[in-house]
């Protein structure tokens, strides 16, 4: 690898952080180049043991090793480096989390860097996926970006990608998340979108070893948690919803029951409410700052979800003379795939604008 005479002398104000569990000897040719580019490296030994020993003894050349005794998870091994820099680092300006297994690129770590400089925004890597992918990470991946849209009205093309950077002084916050595996790195990404903090997007490489054999990656319990992750944020969603239903029937029964076009004016009045509730739950629970953002943005999807309700319980319960609540049930199933993919418009057009 060739890298230009000023970037092998500079001393960078960045620290790459590596948690690495049974490593092979790629990480210590990680931790050098770093070092030799002038980064600090910070590594930590997710409980190893001493089969692996070794490498990280070699490592300690390069980098500062920080110790589990025993595997506790990815998630654990970052809040780990993150406090041990908060304490031994705290006046560096930025802090890049990398993967020790070789699916980061030095180059990309190196571009992250660059563009993170006086930015005092965290970037999130997104990989291209023009290789092949494997399975696993194919369908971890395609089932994260489904739930994440739905649940926090977000899409990424990738919410998976473990090259980041984050300012320093976001690190004790960061700390504070709940998650010691693979589901604490999309609790961070959800951290950053409910609280209205602003991050930038970067492509970067996708590597994949034949079979992704050095992933230690559990495809079944680690979707599961990564998904069940995403979910408690979409719990809000779910309420909203109820709280909508209920006064539409409510409104349906009591209020409009001889209208003709009860079913109509019951939604539009039970619209407001149910948006209200959702803007004071978030509101609550995530103290977006700013406010008005978040506000914003839900006003503009809940007048998308009502025409889209008025349009589908008309038809169902007019037309095909289902009764009102299962037509109004009926209706969020078939928003779904349509939702999904206007989050999807949506969202890439704002991260052109904001890069």
């Amino acid at each position: 690898m060739c890298y230009s005479f000023l970037h092998t002398m500079k001393k960078k104000n960045t620290i790459v952080l590596i948690p690495s569990y049974q490593p092979e000897e790629i990480l210590v040719l990680l931790s050098k180049s770093l070092f030799e580019l002038g980064f600090k490296v910070v590594v930590v030994d997710d409980g190893g043991g001493e089969t692996y020993m070794h490498i990280f003894k070699q490592c300690e050349a390069y980098a500062d090793v920080v110790v589990h005794e025993v595997n506790r998870g990815k998630g654990a091994a970052l809040k780990t480096g993150f406090k041990y820099i908060i304490e031994k680092y705290p006046d560096y300006e930025n802090v890049i989390t990398a993967d020790g297994d070789g699916q980061h690129r030095i180059q990309d770590i190196v571009l992250m860097y660059e563009k993170g400089m006086g930015k005092n925004k965290p970037i999130i890597g997104e990989r291209k996926f023009d290789v092949k992918v494997p399975l696993k990470s194919k369908v971890g991946n395609g089932l994260s970006k489904f739930t994440q849209a739905l649940c926090t009205y977000r899409y990424m093309q990738d919410n998976q990608c473990g090259l980041r950077l984050f300012p320093v002084s976001l690190l004790p916050k960061l700390i504070k998340i709940r998650g010691n595996r693979y589901e604490y790195e999309m609790r961070v990404l959800t951290y950053l979108q409910t609280k209205e903090i602003r991050y930038l997007l970067m492509p970067v490489q996708t590597i994949y070893e034949e079979g992704n054999k050095s992933s230690h990656f559990r495809p079944l319990k680690d979707t599961l948690l990564i998904q069940s992750s995403i979910l408690l944020y979409g719990l809000v969603n779910v309420l909203s919803f109820l709280v909508g239903l209920t006064a539409a029937i409510l409104f349906s029964l009591f209020l409009f029951k001889d209208s003709p076009l009860r079913y109509e004016i019951s939604i539009l009045l039970a619209s407001p409410i149910s948006l209200i509730f959702h803007l004071l739950i978030n509101a609550i629970c995530f103290k977006p700052r700013p406010f008005v953002r978040m506000m914003i943005r839900l006003i503009l999807y809940e007048i998308i979800i009502l025409s889209t309700v008025l349009i589908t319980v008309t038809l169902f319960s007019r037309v095909i003379h289902l009764p009102f609540v299962v037509s109004y049930l009926l209706t969020y199933p078939l928003m779904m795939f349509p939702f999904y993919y206007l989050i999807k418009g949506v969202s890439l057009v704002y991260n052109s604008q904001n890069d």
